[in-house]
Order: C-alpha cells, then sequence, then structure tokens
C-alpha cells in the first residue's frame, strides 16, 4: 500500500513551495513521488521550482512521478518534454509531445518543440511538418521560420528552406538565422550571395565569431583563399575557446600544403576542443602526410575509443584506414575502409536513392540510341571563351589534369561548380522532364542557356580573358549530350585511369553522400557506376563524335612534358614550360576544391599506380566485373605485360 504524508510534512513542503524554495522538500522527494496523498499539482510545482534553480535531471523525476499520477495532463507534459530534450532525450520529448491531444500538439510552443525533437532524431521532414503547423496560428514568427528553413535545409528542400531564412531575417535578425541561410547558399553554390549575407550581419555585430567562421567557409567555396583566411583568423581571435575557427585556419594551410603551419593551428584547435571532430580528423591527416603513420593511427584510436555517434566517427574512420593503407597494411586498411563506408552509409538521409543515378544514365541511354536529338552545327555565335569539358569518373585523375591545364596562361579552370547541374534544373523549373525535353530544346532556349552558364561561370574566371575556359566536373561526361546540345563548339578531355584503381580508390574517399556519391560506399556499386557511366559517354562518341581526347593517367605519370604536348596540339596551343610546374602553379591558385588538393600541390608521384593490386584479394571479383572497360581502354595489354 501506497504511503502517506504526515500533515506536519505536507504543511512545510507547502510553505516551501508557496516561497519558491523547494529546500526544505528535498529531503522527502522519494516519499513525495511514493506517496498516495500528494496531488499532482504539488510535484509539478516543486519540479518548476528545480527547473529553474537549473536542477533539470531532478525536475524530470518529479514531472515523471506527477505523470503517473495524471497522465494525460497537457502543462505537466508539455514541460516535461522540454526538459527531457535539453537533457539530451530526444526520443524521450518526443514520446511526451505526441501523448498530448490534437489540438495541444499544434500549439506553435509544442509545434516548436516537436520540430526540435525530431530534427535532434534526424526525421527532418517531419520535423518541418511540425513547424508549418506552427506557422500556421503564428505566421510571423520569426524563430519558428528559422527552424523551418533549417529543417528543410537538412531535408534536402533548398527553396522552401531559403524561404523561410529570409523571411525570418526581415522579421528579426538572429546570429543563427544568417548563418543557416549563409550555409544554405554556398550549398547552391552562391557563395557570392553567402558573402553579402554575412557581410551584413558583420557590419551590425562585428565581434560575432559566428559570423566570422561562416565568412570563412563561404569565401572558401567561392575560392577565395585571401578572403578565407582572414576571416578564419578573425574568427579565432574573436572566439580563442572555438576549435572550429582554427580548425579552419588548419584546413587552409594544408589545402596549400603549408604543412607547418596547419600544425600550428591543430594543435590551437585541439587544445580548445579535444573532441572536435574535424580538427581530430585532420589531425591524423596531418601526422600521415608528415609520414608518421603511427602517431596517425594512435590519435584516432583514442578517439574513436570514446565516441559512437556514426556521423562523427566515419570521418576519422577513413583517416584512420588512410593512416593504414600508408603503412603498408592493406588488409586491415580494406577491413577500416569497410568500416568506415559502412559508417557514413548508416547516415545517409532516407530519401537519398542512388539508382536515381542509373535511371537517369540509362533514359540518356535510350535517347541517343535512337539517333536524337540533333547537335546543331557549331556557328559563328562565340560569346566568349571556348568551352573545354574536363570530365571522367571520379578520382581518373581529373585534379592532375587541371592543375596542367591551368598553369597555361591560355587556360583557366574552374573546379567542382555543378554549372551543368543549373542547366537541367532549369528544364525542371519550367515543368519539363530531363533528358526527355533535350529532344524539344528550341534554339531561343539554347541562346538563353548559353547566355546563363557563362553568366555564372564569369564569376570564377579571370578578368583578363583566356582562349579556353575548363568546366571540371568528372561526372559531366554523363552529360555530354546536354552540353554539346548548348554548345556545339565544346570540347572535352576524357581522364583515364585503370578502372580497378578508379573504383578502388573512390571506395577510399569519403565523398559528401548524394544520389551518385552513395555508389562508392561499396566496391561493387562503384564498379557498377562505373560501367554505366563510361557505357553511356561510348553512346555520345558513337552517335556525335564529339571533338574529344583520352588522357590516360599512367600515360601522364610516366611523361608529363609529352602527355601535355599532346594536348596543347589538340587543342592548339601553344608549349609552355608552367604546365610541367603544375605544383608550383596549384600552391598559389588559392582554394583547391578537391580531394586530390594535397596530391597536386607536390610534384608528379608514382605511388598511386596498380593501387588495386595491393588489394588483389577484394579486387579480382571486381577486375572481373570491368574486364571490358579494362580492355577497351587498353589496360589488359598493360596487365599482360605485367
Amino acid at each position: 500500500m501506497a504511503s502517506r504524508l504526515s500533515p506536519t510534512l505536507r504543511a512545510r513542503i507547502d510553505r516551501a513551495v508557496a516561497a519558491g524554495d523547494p529546500t526544505a522538500a528535498r529531503p522527502h522527494y522519494r516519499a513525495l513521488a511514493s506517496a498516495a496523498d500528494v496531488p499532482p499539482g504539488l510535484l509539478y510545482r516543486l519540479a518548476m521550482l528545480e527547473a529553474r534553480a537549473g536542477e533539470t535531471a531532478t525536475a524530470v523525476r518529479l514531472l515523471e512521478a506527477a505523470r503517473r499520477k495524471a497522465p494525460r495532463d497537457p502543462d505537466l507534459l508539455a514541460n516535461l518534454g522540454q526538459l527531457r530534450l535539453g537533457l539530451g532525450d530526444a526520443a524521450g520529448a518526443l514520446e511526451c509531445l505526441d501523448t498530448l491531444a490534437e489540438p495541444a500538439r499544434s500549439h506553435p510552443a509544442i509545434a516548436r518543440l516537436r520540430g526540435d525533437a525530431l530534427c535532434e532524431l534526424g526525421r527532418h521532414e517531419e520535423a518541418a511538418d511540425a513547424y508549418r503547423s506552427g506557422l500556421a496560428k503564428t505566421p510571423r514568427d520569426a524563430a519558428m521560420h528559422a527552424n523551418l528553413g533549417a529543417a528543410c535545409r537538412a531535408a534536402g528542400r533548398w527553396q522552401e528552406a531559403a524561404r523561410h531564412l529570409e523571411t525570418a531575417l526581415a522579421l528579426a535578425p538572429s546570429v543563427e538565422a544568417r548563418i543557416n541561410l549563409a550555409g544554405l547558399l554556398v550549398d547552391l553554390d552562391q557563395s557570392d550571395r553567402a558573402i553579402a549575407v554575412l557581410g551584413e550581419g558583420i557590419a551590425g555585430a562585428p565581434a560575432t565569431a559566428a559570423f566570422h567562421r561562416q565568412l570563412a567557409a563561404a569565401a572558401r567555396a567561392e575560392g577565395d583563399a585571401g578572403l578565407a583566411g582572414r576571416a578564419a583568423r578573425r574568427a579565432a581571435v574573436l572566439g580563442p575557446g572555438d576549435g572550429s575557427a582554427a580548425t579552419a585556419v588548419a584546413e587552409l594551410a594544408d589545402n596549400r600544403a603549408d604543412l607547418a603551419v596547419a600544425e600550428r593551428w591543430i594543435r590551437r584547435a585541439l587544445a580548445a576542443g579535444p573532441g572536435h571532430t574535424p580538427a581530430v580528423q585532420l589531425a591524423v591527416r596531418l601526422a600521415r602526410r608528415r609520414r608518421r603513420p603511427d602517431e596517425a593511427l594512435a590519435v584516432a584510436d583514442r578517439w574513436l575509443a570514446r565516441e559512437t555517434a556514426p556521423a562523427r566517427r566515419y570521418p576519422v574512420l577513413f583517416e584512420r584506414a588512410q593512416a593504414l593503407e600508408a603503412a603498408g597494411r592493406a588488409r586491415d586498411a580494406f577491413a577500416a575502409f569497410v568500416e568506415a563506408n559502412a559508417a557514413q552509409r548508416s547516415t545517409a538521409p532516407p530519401y537519398l536513392d542512388p539508382e536515381h543515378a542509373h535511371r537517369q544514365i540509362e533514359a540518356l541511354g535510350r535517347l541517343y540510341a535512337a539517333g536524337r536529338p540533333a547537335v546543331p552545327a557549331a556557328g559563328a555565335e562565340e560569346d566568349g571563351p571556348t568551352p573545354l569539358f574536363l570530365v571522367g569518373f571520379p578520382r581518373s585523375g581529373t585534379t592532375l589534369l587541371d592543375q596542367v591545364l591551368d598553369a597555361h596562361p591560355d587556360v583557366s579552370v574552374v573546379e567542382e561548380r555543378p554549372l551543368v547541374a543549373g542547366l537541367i534544373a532549369r528544364f525542371t523549373v519550367s515543368g519539363r522532364r530531363y533528358p526527355e525535353a533535350l529532344a524539344e530544346l528550341a534554339a531561343a532556349e539554347r541562346r538563353d542557356m548559353r547566355r546563363w552558364y557563362r553568366d555564372r561561370m564569369a564569376r570564377f574566371l579571370p578578368a583578363a580573358p583566356t582562349r579556353y575556359m575548363v568546366d571540371k566536373m568528372p561526372l559531366n561526361l554523363v552529360h555530354a549530350g546536354l552540353i554539346r546540345a548548348v554548345f556545339p563548339e565544346a570540347r572535352f578531355l576524357l581522364a583515364l585511369r585503370h578502372p580497378c584503381d578508379v573504383v578502388l580508390s573512390c571506395f577510399m574517399q569519403s565523398f559528401q553522400l548524394n544520389t551518385w556519391m552513395a555508389s562508392f560506399t561499396s566496391l561493387e556499386a562503384a564498379a557498377r557506376l562505373y560501367r554505366a557511366t563510361l557505357g553511356v559517354w561510348e553512346g555520345y562518341a558513337a552517335a556525335f563524335d564529339p571533338p574529344r581526347l583520352a588522357v590516360r593517367y599512367e600515360d601522364l605519370v610516366a611523361d608529363l612534358p609529352g602527355q601535355a604536348a599532346r594536348i596543347l596540339d589538340f587543342l592548339e596551343l601553344p608549349w609552355d614550360d608552367a604546365v610541367t610546374r603544375f605544383h608550383e602553379h596549384a600552391r598559389q591558385r588559392g582554394v583547391l576544391a578537391t580531394p586530390s588538393a594535397a596530391q597536386v600541390t607536390q610534384p608528379i608521384y608514382r605511388t598511386a599506380l596498380d593501387r588495386w593490386r595491393r588489394y588483389d584479394f577484394a579486387m579480382e571479383p571486381i577486375a572481373r566485373m570491368l574486364a571490358e572497360e579494362i580492355r577497351r581502354y587498353g589496360y589488359d595489354q598493360q596487365e599482360d605485360e605485367a
């Protein structure tokens, strides 16, 4: 039978509650929670006193006791949900809030709490729905707009996210909304706008470290290494305890191969935040690049022993695997890459569909197999530098090629910009499907696309015009049909590398997952995507014979001057010795937006050749899978010689 409180004790506790001081009641909390005659309202009021005193865990225990007596009380459930969320128990918070009746759940305050809990659980679509229900009653709630914008961004609804974040800033500017909007604009390849948005924030609050830190990221995305470095250093000065700012400075130094400076800043970052994932990741990488693989492994293992969240673990797991690779421990390295890819794959959003890439490739193959659409003849419509598209499967040597090209004074290379994706998006905006709409591309629309593309490209080109502008985005080879339809004068450089080395290298690289990169989390899926991608390229070659030159990575490494001369002959450009000193040019170029930045800031090296043979225990089935491509690109002869 449940106990009862003595009248004297009950009176003492009532006086404590009335005085707003729970001290006298604290020794009796266990008795209060189990006594049959204690009303839930008393427990609730005590819990609120403890919450205001910062004793959140105690408040939660009291509210849970009150809930057993009054399981449907809306105020009790709402406060319990809020406190659980504050303790990091998002699932427990959501359970409380979902117990509320529907009218209460759509109250703006409850809707926001539910949205916050769902975001913590990674259920961003549901979170967005919760915030929308709150906005239906408070359409001018700036914080709700900001939260909805953040949820939409995480769910991949970028246009809706931008609309709500801009509304939040217009209603009541906040640091969080401005930073979220700037980050979103970078995602949308509008880093110039992100810089402007952050500039407005800095003008009003120049000592806000978060603005400068985000400005460094936006400037890096824009390719402005000078601004990125200044902003990162300013953020580090304003927030000396913020390891992310010091990490940003270190990353920029690592990008330009200034390893000594990078190490100084990463030590500072780790002192400020020993558990900061990007700082640990870079510390492991720097030790490996300094040829200290044992140190790299020790740093990684110490951190991984304490961290359990896959989203935080996988970047360090990849670096650890790279350190094992550098140490020559192939079997251990392969097992580590398997673990890293599995961890990253587990963090992928539910809407990510790797089959989307294959469906698009198949549709493009059907379209061109049918002998259409026709490619317009190249006419006298030159309106700037000749477009040269540097394509290939990722990790085929496109970055080495782009550095060789960019060192030539008549060539400007723009790296990793989704400009062709922007052309595709124009079909979607007009309500048509790509690639089917290619068959109906009118002359006026083609001219409009040319103008849009060149305007966007101009952001990244030097003031002095060059003869060629190079769009380096490897998987644009899938869209060569669209490129030729819009730019009939375009030329193509196809980067090739042994198919097994390409597939293995993609598996070993931590890409940001999207519908294409998601295939790289397994060797078999990467090989399947390689076959499909190179297959559609060969279909284009048969359909309209674009001006193209294939350059094998192995040949470029073996004879850089000879292959550079061959490329320049294809482009009808004069020889320039700078192309053989590409690594010197790369160090002065600024931010290199590629996973291969570390490699191309040093002279040609041969350690990446035939890497796949060290992993023959895993790669033999992949080699059989890619036998046709190995033969097509001449690598079967290389294997016979080996």
